[in-house]
């Protein structure tokens, strides 16, 4: 695979999701662009942040305030203001972390990480499969749930409990209230479908990168047929190399998803507590439809906890395999300078690739996902106990 087809099939894995980015002015322009162009997108991306994104926030907190005393009103706002901060967060950090998104695209279009026979471009086309397979599946099941939400209304006539300062009661103020939730609520799913899609892309990548390494270890004994231990030699220095820009890789993933994902995990376990309050005290049986809007948003929630989760579990996984598929290439018959290489790398490779929360102790993988689930369960039963 040449250079140009490499730089066509990575695209892929990112292409779209910058479209979101700069549609919200959350990519940077080029330094060569003029003083009033650079000026003029500021304003852009301002606009957005405080129009559609702050306001969200605020208009909930207000909701909050103003409503406090009834706790089923306090629940159906939590069920959106927990998403408008955790999208909130994405905003931010995607905006003040530009150089390392740009950094990730450069590294992984270097000839490093350029397949490099039949074998490995299947593996790698297989990563990119993957990655446009979970990007369009999150974005149905997203779009599907956006308008559940914004389709099926409360007694006030208003898909979301948040403050407005128009009069409801008015066709005019109704209908600019309602356009002004449908555009939020759309600007929230957006850029989750970006974000996540892409910190999902950016691990099925590294994932394929590692099933490449894999499979250049366990063919190294192909050398050895021909007795050449210095090809065999350069041969593990190169899979060392190749190893070491993997993990540059990962420290960047790391740290571009670390915060946003921790703040998205905590305010889902709010979301998903609050769904489950409010699924449990439905009698009626023209709640039926607000029974469905909020099971497809629950399902939208779990699906995207379950994507930031699986996806560094398999990163771990296969950096447990990479020491296995070293040792599965038969190294017995080489000089005693490459079997001490390999043992020296087999003991490298036994540290695996791990993706940690703000919390260095707490690691994003399918442990986490269940205690996320079990967490949220737990505190909707103590909420529950608190109400009766």
């Amino acid at each position: 695979m040449d250079g140009r087809e490499h730089r066509r099939y990575l695209k892929a894995f990112y292409k779209h999701q910058c479209w979101v980015f700069r549609l919200f002015g959350l990519w940077k322009l080029s330094a060569d662009m003029t003083q009033s162009y650079q000026l003029l997108h500021a304003l852009y991306f301002n606009y957005f942040l405080t129009m559609w994104v702050l306001s969200l926030d605020a208009s909930c907190i207000m909701q909050l305030v103003f409503k406090a005393r009834d706790l089923n009103e306090v629940i159906e706002v939590f069920i959106i203001f927990a998403t408008a901060l955790a999208v909130l967060a994405k905003f931010l950090t995607i905006k003040m972390k530009n150089d390392l998104y740009r950094q990730w695209c450069e590294m992984i279009a270097s000839s490093t990480f350029r397949p490099n026979n039949t074998r490995e471009i299947q593996l790698f086309q297989q990563s990119q499969r993957l990655a446009r397979l979970i990007r369009n599946a999150y974005c149905v099941l997203s779009f599907i749930a956006l308008n559940m939400l914004m389709c099926v209304v409360d007694d006030s006539g208003l898909p979301l409990s948040i403050y407005s300062p128009f009069d409801t009661n008015r066709k005019s103020g109704y209908l600019l209230t309602y356009g002004y939730q449908y555009i939020t609520a759309s600007v929230c799913c957006y850029l989750n479908i970006a974000f996540d899609s892409l910190s999902a892309s950016f691990l099925i990548h590294l994932k394929g990168q590692m099933d490449i390494l894999c499979d250049r270890l366990k063919n190294v004994d192909k050398y050895s047929k021909c007795n050449n231990d210095h090809k065999i030699t350069d041969e593990l220095k190169n899979c060392i190399k190749y190893y070491e820009e993997i993990l540059n890789v990962a420290q960047i993933i790391q740290d571009l998803i670390s915060l946003p994902i921790s703040i998205q995990i905590v305010c889902s376990v709010l979301v998903l507590v609050a769904n489950f309050f409010g699924m449990t005290f439905l009698a009626d049986p023209g709640d039926y439809a607000f029974f469905f809007k909020v099971l497809i948003y629950q399902l939208c929630m779990l699906s995207q906890i379950y994507i930031l989760c699986y996806f560094p579990n398999e990163v771990t996984d296969r950096s447990e395999a990479i020491s296995h598929s070293l040792y599965s290439a038969e190294w017995f018959p080489w000089s005693q300078m490459n079997r001490k290489l390999t043992f020296m790398m087999m003991d490298r490779f036994d540290v695996p690739i791990r993706f940690r929360s703000i919390n260095p102790t707490y690691s994003f993988n399918l442990a986490a996902f269940t205690s996320i689930v079990n967490s949220s369960y737990s505190y909707f039963a103590l909420l529950r106990n608190m109400n009766n």
